[in-house]
């Protein structure tokens, strides 16, 4: 097989609630989306999980169409017969991991099938209102993962109280707490959440302290690179790994990582990007590895409309997964 040709396409669609973050305020995801043609007449697309500006990160859609278009001049009128046929073309993108996350996605499906599967549903949650705590009761997710907020020990009493069926906790500081604030955590039974994602900027805090008065510890901002998540858990008490494949170079480059992470009985969870459903699909893939219910999404979570259709539809707390189909008619040319 050959690749003749490749074309770049956007999708922009609006969120059904503003996304706002300490970082950012998004009311749009604006996704790059690659096609590769064959010389058998076939297309394979990929979906970039970067964003419009480098809020972050430092790759940038506008990067990664531009190194792609790059790049693409090595692999023109080359042979491939095998997934590690592309390796040594990959590789060359290895100080870009966005880009070759969009790339690998395409080039999966050419020599991977794509089953039919289902993932347990793990919901976020930031800020526990009336409307969110309806949605839990209704869509029952097998995790919830709980924005920290000075209402913690009230938020948690009050899912604990009010949902009926059976869940597990965790909780994501995102980088913003000191040790005082973490040890609000004593007076929590430990025992009733899997993790505390990112509870520190700098992990120096847990050189200084007896975790095992605490849940796991999770890194997820600080999860950039194989050679960094190795590092962290040699040197501080960390015991289970957010990974994002766009981070890593993408589904070859996570599963390795996966499973090594699985044999020095690190746990692992996969997050997601505000994918789409062909992103959405990948990364449900690869959270089927990890440990716990990963940062998965159901079709219509986010938006409205999507340029596949259907792929991801909850039921009881399960999410199933169809083989993603591309609308290209949904899709915008990138000039």
């Amino acid at each position: 097989m050959k690749i003749i040709d490749i074309q770049f396409y956007y999708y922009n669609a609006p969120f059904h609630s503003p996304i706002i973050t300490p970082k950012v305020e998004m009311t749009h995801r604006k996704a790059l989306i690659v096609r590769f043609i064959s010389d058998e007449g076939k297309s394979y697309f990929g979906e970039c999980n970067a964003f419009e500006t480098d809020w972050y990160d430092t790759e940038t859609i506008e990067t990664v169409k531009m190194r792609i278009q790059q790049w693409s001049k090595n692999i023109f009128n080359q042979s491939f017969h095998t997934f590690n046929d592309w390796l040594p073309y990959l590789d060359l993108l290895d100080n870009y991991p966005a880009t070759r996350c969009t790339i690998v996605m395409a080039v999966y499906q050419m020599f991977h099938s794509q089953p039919c599967f289902n993932v347990e549903y793990g919901a976020t949650i930031s800020g526990l209102s009336s409307s969110q705590l309806q949605t839990l009761k209704d869509t029952k997710p097998a995790r919830i993962k709980l924005k920290w907020s000075s209402h913690l020990n009230n938020d948690i009493r009050k899912l604990k109280n009010e949902l009926t069926f059976e869940f597990d906790l965790a909780l994501d500081a995102n980088e913003s707490l000191d040790r005082s604030q973490f040890q609000l955590l004593e007076n929590i039974d430990q025992h009733d959440i899997l993790y505390v994602e990112e509870p520190f900027k700098n992990l120096e805090y847990l050189s200084h302290m007896d975790v095992t008065h605490y849940p796991a510890i999770a890194i997820d901002e600080k999860a950039t690179d194989l050679q960094t998540i190795m590092q962290i858990i040699q040197q501080y008490p960390i015991t289970a790994v957010v990974i994002k494949p766009f981070r890593l170079g993408g589904i070859d480059r996570s599963l390795e990582l996966i499973h090594l992470l699985k044999e020095k009985n690190i746990k692992v969870i996969v997050g997601g990007m505000y994918e789409y459903g062909l992103s959405r699909y990948f990364t449900a893939l690869l959270a089927k590895e990890g440990s716990y219910p990963g940062d998965v999404t159901p079709d219509g979570y986010y938006f409205e409309k999507d340029f596949t259709q259907g792929v991801g539809k909850l039921k009881e707390g399960l999410i199933y997964f169809n083989p993603p189909k591309v609308n290209i008619n949904a899709l915008s040319i990138y000039e």
